[in-house]
């Protein structure tokens, strides 16, 4: 097997052109679930800021939500809901709505305050993640598949964390993010915890989120929770193709509900669906036969934890 020690992009947190696209430093912003506040106060009443946002629209001259749908190549249904209160837009997403409608300075700047405080109140959960989110709650099953990071209900809290500053989030957001990501972490460590298959590229052992010692702790952990009666952890190793290439996924199941899949390929995507549901299966099952089994998957985590204490200060 060629030893992945011996590439300095691991230690840099690079890699080849044919892996990087599909960097997993993904999904992880889209996730956060939190209860709404009273939302009397209107600065920080999503439905306010979403007529703040109408007005704005207008003011920049697009009449319909329809026309400034068609000029930002998003569905009418996207402003729309923006515009109800539906929907918090994330980060990128309100820059490029005030970049378009050519909302500047001091404006800009109590439009971005409004928005803050919307997310706030009722969280910036993409509608999307949240049927999965709610069924992981209740899952008696996880499988999950990590390409280049590990996977999220298996992440510490401060790999999550560097995670989510990397990915561009202020420290407010990603401490919130970091939040929904430890309540995902409860299913596998946490009271009545769910069954846990994990299979985990062996290049996620060496890709670097955060600093050698968030690495360190990640796989000391990861080795601890592969201890666990309840969570089966397996190791891909790097040693050319396998049928995992095109994205990670988690698959949440249990008696109560229909199986439910979250993938990541250009852009994250949820469904219950069955036909669809069953190819991610069946995937999961052939990425499964390229794996080491346990004891061998503990050693190539054991490696790959004492290649990052040696890359300690």
């Amino acid at each position: 097997m060629r030893d992945p020690r011996v590439e300095p992009s691991h230690a840099s947190g690079g890699l080849s052109c044919r892996y990087r696209a599909y960097s997993e430093t993904e999904r992880y912003s889209r996730e956060a679930v939190k209860p709404r506040r009273n939302s009397r106060d209107p600065e920080s009443d999503p439905a306010a800021f979403g007529e703040a946002l109408g007005r704005i629209r207008e003011a920049a001259g697009f009449v319909t939500q329809e026309a400034a749908a068609a000029r930002l190549n998003y569905g009418h249904d996207t402003i729309s809901r923006w515009e109800t209160g539906a929907v918090v837009p994330d980060g990128d997403q309100i820059n490029r709505l005030l970049d378009q409608y050519n909302v500047t300075g001091l404006m800009r700047q109590n439009t971005l305050t409004m928005w803050r405080l919307a997310r706030k109140a009722k969280g910036p959960i993409r509608e999307f993640f949240a049927k999965y989110f709610a069924e992981e709650q209740e899952a008696a099953f996880l499988r999950v598949w990590g390409l280049l990071m590990i996977p999220g209900p298996l992440q510490t809290r401060d790999y999550a964390y560097a995670m989510f500053l990397a990915e561009g989030l202020d420290e407010d957001e990603a401490t919130e993010q970091t939040e929904l990501r430890m309540k995902r972490r409860a299913r596998v460590d946490g009271p009545d915890p769910a069954e846990v298959s994990a299979l985990i590229h062996e290049r996620a052992l060496y890709f670097r989120v955060g600093t050698p010692e968030t690495m360190a702790r990640q796989l000391t952990d990861l080795l601890e929770l592969s201890r666990r009666r309840n969570v089966v952890t397996q190791v891909i190793p790097d040693e050319g193709y396998f049928p995992g290439g095109a994205g990670p996924f988690e698959i949440a199941s249990g008696p109560g509900s229909s199986d439910i899949v979250d993938m990541v390929t250009v852009l994250d995507y949820v469904s219950d669906e069955p036909g669809v549901v069953g190819k991610v299966i069946t995937r999961f099952q052939k990425i499964h036969g390229y794996a080491c089994n346990a004891t061998e998957s503990r050693t190539l985590i054991t490696e790959a934890l004492q290649w990052w204490e040696s890359q300690q200060k």
